[in-house]
């Protein structure tokens, strides 16, 4: 299983005493700075250039088109993002002001390098490990390199809150901070996100072989009465099973309503409405672990079907901290009045990706978290607690990545009629973001600073190249056997002996190393040729059965591109594909499927993970002039170091965008 996971602060910057490693603030916190003026900083994930631009000359986007044109246009720049440019590489490098080479972060899926194992190289994840432990809470650890910029102010007098900040977890301690962490917060299955769907039509063929991201449990009713286990976190000792809660089901006084009984409590749901929060303990010997989730109800009658989204860690008392210090987040749900998700992969993607929730029902999703995630802000807005704001949504994102395949009409998965009715989602999330801007702009004063920054931009994704298959085809990698193909992860069946390249992760290729990879074959003295060979065949590679299109748009030679304290952990190649075209799904997880090529058969239908950086740029835009022509994700922290008067790390790669290092 693959795990996620940290506590504490970075590896570099340990907790400064006692009271900061148990999540509080320390009793000799400084003053606060006096800088007159404070600094908003606003990110949603994934808006896309073209498209704002697009927005904005249709009227559709009024405040950031005011924004965009003020001072001759100088406010507002495209961002250019990391490579590749994804979330977990350009959040770390927005945190910390370093590029991969130097923070590590070069992927979702990074690997293990196992000597003496079966399995010498698995995937695993490359932003968190999440151990379960046999007592105590599970021990959590981001696996980034260097230091955050709000870690550096907020132990620098400076008065900072972090909200929903990617890849933030663990939170990181300040004596004068506090933070909610976001994306990377794994949910009480120790996973990124995993739902559950129980139901009468569910095949044992999808329990043995559950969609990514989810569980199936096959439901057994009689007379209306069902029953099953929704089950939690692993059990400590051992880690022999999970916990679970009882769920049962049993016909409602409506038709048109399911009865769930669930913790204790009994509910009457509406079919086709989300529920409130449900508050949930899982227990095992004296351990008790809360839970919160929400449950819809699919259809009842000649077929029960229920979904319950990924249990995320109660705010009022998280299994692992999920904000700094720990009471941070209860205040949160005091403000908020209510409960509220913490699993930092906040929108149901796989669920609607699976086809067990639809498209009405994951926007309604979003719209009720989005809700959320604004009051935060305004409510954090209206306070004069603050000197640094940090607040992030990645409902923008989340929305492309579905939604592309309704506006590109030659999607394997394009729908007409669903285009009819939800073909404007993307648009309408940015016009939620432009919004957001308008009410967070009235709540500040004049001498504050605003900037507004996505992390990279979209492209469609309607073909997967299969590169493990490819890497077969040239002779560079060997399956068991003489097998031409393989329908299993993990690089089961690889027969490293004969396997001189492999790719992992959405655009990374790995030569097996000798001295470096656990049953490597590839002598130094022949790893540039076998470098040279792949990059010319990727690059004159064609898709025969799309009219000869162009796959693999560059090749980066991983040696050339990242630098670094952690460059020796780079890929050999970093692959950036044409529009549309993208690694396959198999190829992440370390599959050899047979055939180069196939159609990208979810909806998970927009992608950037490995796309060329160099047109998959974001957005920056200020209510103050940029002094920079070009500015990158980078940029971020020594410019918000700058604008309250500190020194950046010797590490920090970027430079200031703000003139002066202040707000005037």
């Amino acid at each position: 299983m693959l795990g996620v996971a940290c506590r504490g602060s970075s590896p570099e910057k340990p907790a400064d005493n006692a009271a900061e490693a148990k999540g509080e603030a320390p009793a000799t916190a400084p003053e606060p700075g006096q800088k007159k003026g404070r600094l908003l900083i606003l990110g949603f994930d994934g808006v896309d250039p073209d498209w704002l631009d697009d927005y904005i000359e249709k009227g559709s986007l009024p405040t950031l088109a005011k924004l965009t044109a003020a001072h001759g246009g100088k406010a507002y720049r495209r961002l250019a993002s990391t490579n590749p440019p994804q979330s977990p590489v350009a959040w770390t490098s927005f945190a910390t002001g370093t590029s991969p080479g130097d923070h590590g972060i070069y992927d979702f899926i990074g690997r293990t390098l196992n000597p003496g194992s079966p399995l010498p190289v698995i995937p695993r994840v490359a932003t968190t490990s999440f151990e379960v432990q046999v007592e105590g809470p599970p021990a959590a650890r981001n696996l980034r390199n260097g230091q955050p910029f709000w870690q550096l102010l907020g132990n620098d007098g400076v008065r900072v809150a972090a909200l929903n900040v990617p890849y933030s977890f663990p939170p990181d301690p300040m004596r004068q901070g506090r933070m909610l962490s976001g994306l990377g917060v794994p949910d009480l299955r120790e996973t990124n996100s995993t739902f559950t769907y129980a139901a009468s039509d569910v095949t044992d063929t999808q329990v043995a072989r559950p969609p990514g991201g989810g569980v199936m449990v096959k439901l057994s009713m009689k007379d209306g009465h069902g029953e099953f286990t929704l089950e939690g976190p692993t059990i400590a000792a051992g880690k022999s099973g999970r916990m679970g809660v009882v769920v049962k089901i049993a016909p409602a006084a409506s038709a048109q309503s399911m009865k769930v009984e669930i913790a204790g409590k009994s509910l009457e749901l509406p079919v086709g409405r989300m529920s409130d929060w449900v508050e949930l303990e899982f227990t095992h010997g004296g351990a008790k672990i809360a839970g919160i989730a929400r449950l819809l109800p699919l259809s009842v009658g000649a077929q029960t079907r229920l979904f319950i989204s990924p249990v995320s860690m109660h705010p009022r008392a998280p299994y692992s901290p999920v904000s700094f210090p720990n009471a941070f987040a209860a205040e949160i749900a005091d403000e908020l009045g209510g409960l509220y998700k913490t699993v930092g992969w906040d929108h149901d993607t796989s669920a609607l990706n699976a086809e067990v929730i639809d498209e009405a029902a994951f926007l309604a999703d979003m719209e009720s978290i989005e809700s959320q995630r604004r009051a935060m802000l305004m409510t954090r807005l209206d306070k004069d607690d603050w000197d640094l704001l940090i607040w992030v949504s990645t409902a923008t994102d989340r929305v492309a990545h579905m939604f592309y395949r309704l506006i590109d009409p030659d999607h394997p998965r394009h729908d007409a009629a669903l285009a009819e009715r939800h073909g404007d989602a993307i648009e309408a999330e940015y016009r939620r973001m432009d919004a957001t801007v308008a009410q967070a702009l009235e709540k500040l004063r004049p001498d504050d600073t605003l900037l507004i920054l996505s992390d990279h931009g979209f492209h469609g994704y309607r073909r997967g190249l299969h590169v493990n298959q490819w890497l077969r085809s040239e002779g560079l990698l060997a399956l068991q056997d003489g097998a031409e193909s393989s329908d299993k992860d993990f690089f089961l069946g690889v027969d490293w002996a004969r396997t001189k390249a492999y790719a992992l992760g959405t655009g990374q290729v790995y030569l097996n190393r000798r001295g470096r990879e656990p049953l490597g074959v590839v002598e130094q003295a022949e790893a540039s040729a076998l470098l040279d060979q792949i990059e010319r065949g990727l690059l004159a590679l064609r898709d025969r059965e799309r009219g000869d299109a162009p796959v693999v748009r560059a090749v980066y030679r991983g040696s050339q591109v990242f630098k670094g304290a952690r460059a020796a952990q780079a890929p050999d190649l970093q692959l950036a594909f044409a529009e549309h075209y993208r690694t396959s799904w198999e190829t992440i997880l370390g599959g050899v499927p047979a055939g180069l090529f196939a159609d990208n058969p979810r909806k998970w239908s927009g992608d950037h993970a490995a796309s060329d950086v160099a047109e998959t740029e974001g957005i920056l835009v200020s209510n103050r002039p940029l002094t920079a022509e070009q500015a990158a994700i980078v940029d971020l922290a020594p410019t918000a170091l700058a604008f309250f008067s500190k020194k950046p790390p010797a590490r920090y790669e970027g430079k200031a965008l703000l003139s002066g290092g202040d707000a005037k």
